[in-house]
């Protein structure tokens, strides 16, 4: 958790704030959505909105947008398995979560290959032992060594197993939503509040689709939060001025929430970009670049008109491996989150190649990126001991042995962990290490000494008869049972 800055960076004048979303209730009325889903248009055209079944679309009014979006919270409490980690999104604080859905690894010379259920577990351990991560991706990879059928139920095994922090849901399925729900109620006992964070993906332009509106519903009337990104690439799904393309993302946004609020009002719900920017070179992505941080700067200032907590995607890089590119393309985009205002940051730590990718060095390097935006983010404390006047004026001007010091310095100055103190003759004579070699040797001692937090034994028996049983129901008498003993310790191949 990290303290919002005293100002935030606003980039639009707020008369043009209040157009463009002026101008995004206007699109909302004259376009409206594709809703890939009859369930969830009859919601709506029972609720008076005009509804066309046959073309799956719906309009708003402005009217209506205003009456169902005041009910939604400002801001609300994701609950964790140690109630002392519960995440409160909507303050002023920005709450950082690690990566999603790649399917890739890479290391350090950028080589890559599939993920695995080894590298889940893996990224898991990191998640709980870094103190900067304060939710945990349900997909921090995709384990492409599980088939599909089963992945949910393998991977929603691990994470309540292993985690003690605020999570995200799956969405593979209704299937697979239905056992992540189980699964979370005998652990969490009954999901009377948010337990679970599930991400909508809306599809630029315009539309929702049919297994998205479907999870949709089934986390809402679960009572769970939901996360609603559209896949706004400026000059690819949505104009390329970014005006425009903020006009056609908070249409998507309002839209859905508006949504959200009729089929579950008072629903908890975060609003955010994921992308924004786009290199039209070659029809990919923008991850990293000025428009990405654009996309952060001017959604975070327009939420803040609808009063909802806002998600961003900072820590994102085009790079394919830890490097200068990487480094100043995700200081960039991290530093923007803090300063915007961000409430919650996915692909917030590890994250490379436009999202493709996860590198457990970069995952570490990013930890210590936040612990200095952390530092920053601390008010200075003005005070007559720090204020020190005595010791300007009579002191000898030697401070390093001054009393002073040591009262102050561990409080004062931040210390580095990757950065290490040994002369440049020491360094070159031990090889010359970069910091992505220490960030290696960081993430080993971290996989061989961290252990997962309690579950409690009768919680532990009744959760794996669960899932013992949804693997012979699900995949036959030949299934066999993953191994998570060793995941945590083997890394690359």
């Amino acid at each position: 958790m990290i303290k919002h800055p005293q100002h935030y960076l606003n980039l639009l004048k707020d008369s043009d704030a209040d157009t463009i979303q002026s101008t995004a209730l206007e699109v909302l009325d004259k376009a409206g959505l594709c809703i890939q889903s009859d369930e969830m248009l009859q919601c709506l055209a029972d609720a008076g909105f005009r509804t066309d079944a046959a073309r799956q679309r719906v309009w708003f009014r402005p009217d209506q947008v205003t009456k169902y979006l005041v009910a939604a919270p400002h801001s609300w409490t994701l609950h964790a398995r140690n109630p002392q980690k519960n995440t409160i999104f909507g303050e002023t604080t920005l709450h950082v979560v690690p990566g999603y859905g790649s399917a890739f690894v890479v290391d350090l010379t950028g080589r890559r290959r599939e993920a695995t259920l080894a590298d889940l577990y893996n990224f898991t351990t990191l998640s709980t032992h870094c103190d900067n991560v304060d939710v945990v991706s349900s997909l921090p990879v995709e384990p492409t060594d599980i088939p599909l059928e089963l992945r949910a139920l393998e991977t929603m095994f691990g994470l309540l197993t292993h985690v003690d922090k605020p999570l995200m849901g799956l969405v593979y399925s209704r299937q697979a939503i239905d056992d992540t729900l189980v699964m979370a109620k005998i652990v969490f006992g009954e999901l009377n509040g948010p337990c679970l964070l599930a991400l909508i993906n809306i599809n630029s332009p315009l539309r929702l689709d049919a297994r998205m509106a479907e999870a949709m519903l089934m986390y809402l009337r679960a009572g769970q939060a939901i996360l609603l990104t559209p896949g706004v690439l400026m000059g690819m799904t949505a104009p390329v001025t970014p005006a425009g393309a903020l006009v056609q993302g908070i249409a998507e946004l309002v839209g859905v929430a508006t949504i959200a609020q009729v089929i579950k009002p008072g629903a908890p719900l975060l609003i955010g970009t994921g992308g924004f920017g786009s290199d039209l070179r070659c029809g990919g992505g923008g991850f990293g670049r000025p428009e990405n941080t654009l996309g952060v700067v001017l959604g975070a200032q327009l939420a803040r008109k609808l009063k909802l907590p806002f998600r961003c995607s900072a820590m994102v890089t085009g790079s394919r491996r830890p490097d200068c590119r990487s480094g100043y393309e995700r200081m960039m985009t991290a530093l923007s989150a803090w300063q915007a205002g961000a409430h919650f940051v996915l692909q917030g730590m590890g994250i490379l190649d436009n999202i493709n990718a996860m590198s457990y060095e970069q995952f570490i390097i990013d930890e210590e990126i936040w612990g200095y935006i952390s530092r920053l983010a601390q008010p200075v404390i003005v005070d007559e001991g720090r204020l020190a006047r005595r010791l300007i004026q009579d002191g000898d001007g030697n401070y390093l042995m001054a009393d002073h010091t040591v009262q102050y310095m561990r409080q004062e100055i931040y210390e580095p962990t990757l950065a290490p103190t040994s002369s440049y003759e020491s360094w070159i004579e031990t090889g010359g290490r970069d910091v992505a070699q220490y960030a290696a040797n960081r993430v080993e001692k971290i996989l061989v000494q961290s252990h997962p937090p309690h579950l409690p034994d009768d919680v532990l028996r009744e959760l794996t008869s669960y899932v013992q049983t949804r693997r012979q129901e699900i995949a036959g008498p030949k299934v066999i049972k993953p191994s998570t003993t060793n995941a945590l310790k083997t890394r690359m191949p």
